[in-house]
């Protein structure tokens, strides 16, 4: 039945108060575990079958996750072709793309596309990659010097430009909007031990350290809705005297927060790092009232409606219905072998959405369908995430 008021026929038109936009917030909650130089999102490692999407990945677009690794051929992709509008892809620069591709060649690119947390580690030298992070932080980071000095770019707590820094991206496809005030939580462990944890205690992008050797310092600041934790913790403030290769190089370490979240499987086999937050993600809702009042929607163009169906061919070789067909009676009766007196009946299990063209846009069924008696009026609650 579609819904509300009558406005053309059977159709039935919305109020204004039957229609309600809602945004509904909600804090789903991430976990992520560094281990091995593998990351494990939400506790569990990809399903055997999804084969293009890495551990501590999410796929964008949930493309190609269930076809077979060795049947590349099979893998779906974007393209486009060259033509005069000049369209391409990101990852085609414009010299290739005049000098590389003639009219009407297929520009290719590639699915699936995932994405990941980055942990990157900078020393006290300002080289060119950590000056390239740092100036693209820094107006951000001054901005919420009005929540701790902890963020000015360089203050009484050192410059940035000098400090230990490791630097912990997050995509926004894991958290939505923004970070939640106060989710973060960061665990550090040797051999499954937990030597250090810090947490975001005051609600005010400080992570301060709650347990381990260095209880009470504060070890770094998080950028809520930019998806940035920089630890600026220093490399010689060790939480256990337990020494791994960190890095890259040969040289061990002592493990400490500068060395946090390392990904290398083969310099540290003993230490798993734990990152928890909660995202903060807006679901928009529509809220539709359809009424079916008293005295309405009481007949049916379903062929069992009618007790029989007589067709007659004319003379023009026309094929109608009897307009005087009876409605089948489907009242029950209390007696036996008795025939209650004739009601209207009929039983609604759907509820249409139309647009102002009349065009179908969208179905709601019901579990177990409804009976309408005309003296009876229902309304239906329809409600759609969009």
């Amino acid at each position: 039945m579609p819904s509300h008021i009558p406005k053309y026929g059977n159709f039935f038109e919305f109020k204004k108060d039957d229609i309600f936009h809602n945004r509904i917030k909600t804090f789903p909650k991430v976990d992520l575990l560094i281990q091995n130089g593998s990351i494990y999102y939400q506790g569990e490692a990809q399903n055997l079958s999804n084969y293009h999407t890495p551990n501590g990945h999410i796929n964008l677009y949930d493309l190609n996750v269930n076809r077979d690794d060795t049947a590349a051929s099979d893998l779906i992709y974007p393209f486009i072709t060259k033509g005069g509008s000049f369209s391409s892809f990101k990852t085609i620069s414009t010299d290739s793309h005049n000098l590389d591709f003639a009219m009407g060649d297929e520009l290719a690119g590639t699915y699936p596309l995932t994405s990941s947390i980055a942990v990157n580690r900078y020393g006290t030298t300002l080289t060119d990659a950590k000056k390239q992070v740092l100036y693209a932080l820094k107006n951000t980071l001054n901005y919420y010097t009005v929540l701790s000095p902890h963020y000015e770019y360089s203050s009484f707590f050192g410059n940035k430009e000098a400090q230990y820094l490791n630097i912990i991206s997050v995509p926004s496809i894991f958290y939505g909007s923004s970070i939640k005030k106060g989710s973060v939580k960061l665990k550090f462990y040797v051999t499954g031990a937990l030597i250090g944890e810090a947490s975001d205690t005051l609600r005010n992008g400080v992570l301060t350290q709650t347990s381990g050797s260095t209880t009470g310092q504060s070890v770094g600041v998080v950028l809520y809705n930019e998806g940035f934790i920089l630890l600026t913790s220093s490399a010689d403030t060790h939480l256990s005297t337990h020494g791994e290769k960190y890095t890259s190089n040969t040289s061990m370490h002592s493990a400490s927060w500068h060395y946090f979240g390392t990904t290398d499987p083969n310099n540290a086999p003993s230490s798993s790092f734990g990152i928890e937050f909660k995202g903060t993600n807006y679901i928009e809702t529509l809220t539709m009232f359809a009424h079916a009042k008293q005295n309405q929607l009481n007949f049916s163009n379903n062929p069992t409606f009618i007790s029989k169906s007589v067709g007659y061919v004319s003379e023009k070789s026309m094929y109608y219905e009897d307009a005087e067909t009876e409605i089948k009676n489907i009242v029950s009766s209390s007696y036996r072998n008795h025939s209650a007196s004739f009601k209207p009946v009929t039983y609604i299990s759907k509820v249409g959405i139309y647009d102002e063209n009349k065009n179908l846009i969208a179905i709601a069924g019901l579990a177990n369908p409804v009976r309408k008696l005309e003296d009876r009026s229902y309304t239906f609650k329809l409600k759609l995430d969009i």
